[in-house]
């Protein structure tokens, strides 16, 4: 008879302490509580003075603080040497250099690598002291990100074999593409050591697929998901062709190439208004600011509402017209924006990159190629202007769209019953 799992440990990066890092676990984290007896989050940093929040949590869910690393800069210089000549001294970083030694030829790469060594260490050694201090029995190890973490945990399943490890993959701990030189640490020894891996895409499943196809056999997808909001957003009325975005503002989401698209659409379109809001902030914030001050005139108006929380932006989806939703990224994995604007009945705009194409396509909205230029964003842009009957077509096809395949009351009771079936042994 298989052993009932009692205790989920969630490893995150700074979950719950974030505003806007990991906020999608909300959706996420009452789905667990309700399956496990126990639930112990353990982040791995504490999030900038800025960006923390305390949130209220379950009563069955704990925080484990001992994790968090201290800020490097907050060491003293006695402390920085001593890390960096046990980095220089692990055998992890000379097997991976002996795997992959390419990676001495991009001093990005060695960085990387040593960053990711550290991490790893100290994972180790948090695990074991954990281990003996706690003696865990039925219990399951989830990594919210497959990154050294993971590989830490893994390791220490030479001395507990037992040891249940899962991780999800979204976007930027998956596609190795993302970076330049193209480079993740420690691939193949985390899928050595791993129980499963879920991608939240088919596309990010396939990837791994392909890219490691002696590990196939541990790789799965499971969907995120986001609640109904219990509305339709409505269109505008007016004169006002109304354009939301919603993103942290860093380069991969490529703000600067929507106000080309829009710019080259107030051109063509000079008799409508036009007006694009902006949730979200990030460190390009200014930066972008100052491109749509520069490029964004005439015709067309603009608005930064900054960081929402996630009942404030489905709020303001609820109370404020809006007739397309914009996403140019190119990154993703699958966007928790785009479910989040789905639920909402608002058709989507987005780029062919990553899963996007498994929620954006002509049903719901227009899915571009992956670079499209601000004259392909504008002509797309057009057609929500100009076609009103099938633009209601979209609207409610969007909405069909979440309610099929990004439902959170679907996709997480899934996502737990395959993890709870996985094979479990009592942790000795």
């Amino acid at each position: 008879m298989t052993e009932k799992i009692q205790t989920l440990l969630l490893f995150t990066d700074t979950y719950p302490y974030s505003l806007v890092a990991e906020s999608f676990l909300d959706q996420e984290l009452p789905f667990l509580t309700e399956a496990f007896e126990k639930v112990i989050l353990i982040p791995r940093f504490q999030p900038r003075e800025e960006e923390f929040i305390q949130r209220e949590l379950p009563k069955n869910v704990t925080v484990e603080h001992s994790l968090i690393r201290p800020p490097w800069g907050n060491l003293n210089l006695v402390k920085k040497i001593f890390y960096l000549v046990r980095i220089g001294f692990s055998f992890h970083l000379y097997q991976e250099i002996i795997q992959k030694p390419i990676i001495l030829f991009h001093i990005t790469s060695i960085k990387k690598l040593a960053w990711s060594v550290g991490n790893l260490q100290w994972t180790k050694n948090w695990l074991k002291k954990f281990l003996e201090k706690n003696h865990l029995q039925k219990a399951l190890f989830y990594t919210y990100w497959l990154n050294e973490v993971t590989y830490g945990i893994g390791f220490i399943k030479k001395k507990y074999p037992s040891l249940v490890l899962i991780s999800r993959a979204h976007g930027g701990d998956l596609y190795e593409e993302r970076y330049s030189p193209a480079y993740i640490p420690f691939r193949p020894a985390i899928f050595n050591s791993i129980t499963k891996v879920f991608t939240i895409s088919i596309h990010g499943k396939e990837y791994l697929s392909q890219k490691y196809p002696d590990y196939m056999e541990k790789f799965f997808y499971s969907r995120l998901g986001v609640s109904d909001p219990g509305f339709y957003t409505k269109s505008s009325d007016d004169d006002v062709f109304r354009i939301v975005s919603c993103s942290y503002i860093v380069p991969l989401k490529r703000l600067e190439l929507l106000i080309a698209g829009i710019e080259e659409l107030g051109r063509q379109k000079p008799d409508k208004s036009i007006q694009w809001t902006h949730i979200g902030y990030g460190p390009s914030e200014q930066h972008i600011k100052t491109d749509a001050k520069k490029y964004l005139k005439d015709n067309v108006s603009y608005q930064f509402l900054g960081y929402l929380s996630n009942d404030e932006v489905i709020s303001y989806y609820s109370k404020n017209p809006i007739d397309v939703f914009m996403n140019v990224s190119s990154f993703e994995g699958i966007p928790v924006s785009i479910m989040e604007v789905q639920s909402c009945g608002i058709p989507v705009i987005a780029s062919a990159v990553g899963g996007t194409p498994e929620i954006v396509s002509d049903r719901v909205g227009i899915l571009l190629n992956a670079n499209p230029t601000p004259e392909e964003i504008a002509s797309a842009l057009s057609f929500f202007i100009d076609d009103r009957e099938n633009t209601r077509m979209k609207r409610r096809e969007s909405k069909n769209n979440w309610r099929e395949n990004f439902n959170a009351e679907n996709n997480f009771p899934q996502f737990i019953e395959l993890i709870k079936n996985t094979k479990l042994s009592l942790i000795h």
